[in-house]
């Protein structure tokens, strides 16, 4: 585990605790592509989407579409979150940097445990990457955390589904629970 802060001069830049400032406007290209990855790595980083989250890209377009084109705009820190991105892969190689962006990163606490907004990092974890976190799982995240159940007698061992969640059609055309899969080692 992280004690210190990770990152560069990039990420250990001091800034306002608040939002950004930022004026309503489009995204171009590169900064959605760029935002998509940060996205699609979450589901690749908890192993609970299936073909690099792609199912859940419209939903996540359409929040983003919102976050930049209304007022309060998170053009400023979805730019800032690129930036930072761009220096921890340049620090620690793609395949680290955004295990430790979401699970490693330092960040200070304060005393009832919220981040201490006062660095380019800190902005980028809580106003980017935690807002895509709660999207991933809103947007149907949540439907592959899943884990073995006991037997209940209906249903072989094997065989499981998200509690509470009632999958396919009811037609009964597809199977409403899927095969279990171990974790991967």
């Amino acid at each position: 585990m992280t004690l210190t802060m990770i990152g560069g001069e990039v990420c250990k830049q001091k800034l306002t605790r608040q939002l950004l400032p930022a004026e309503p406007r489009d995204l171009t290209r590169a900064e959605i592509d760029g935002l998509w990855r940060i996205f699609a790595v979450i589901g690749t980083i908890w192993k609970n989407t299936v073909h690099d989250s792609a199912g859940l890209k419209s939903s996540w377009l359409e929040f983003l579409t919102e976050k930049s084109l209304i007022q309060p705009s998170y053009v400023a820190e979805y730019v800032n979150a690129l930036e930072v991105v761009e220096e921890l892969i340049r620090t620690y190689q793609e395949s680290h940097a955004f295990e430790m962006l979401f699970l490693h990163n330092g960040i200070p606490l304060d005393s009832i445990g919220h981040y201490l907004l006062d660095t380019r990092l800190a902005h980028a974890k809580h106003f980017v990457v935690d807002e895509f976190i709660r999207v991933q799982i809103v947007a149907g995240g949540f439907k592959n955390f899943i884990r073995p159940q006991q037997a209940t007698g209906i249903l072989p061992e094997n065989i499981v589904n998200y509690n509470g969640f009632i999958a396919g059609s009811r037609f009964n055309r597809i199977k409403p629970v899927r095969s279990y899969e171990g974790p991967s080692k």
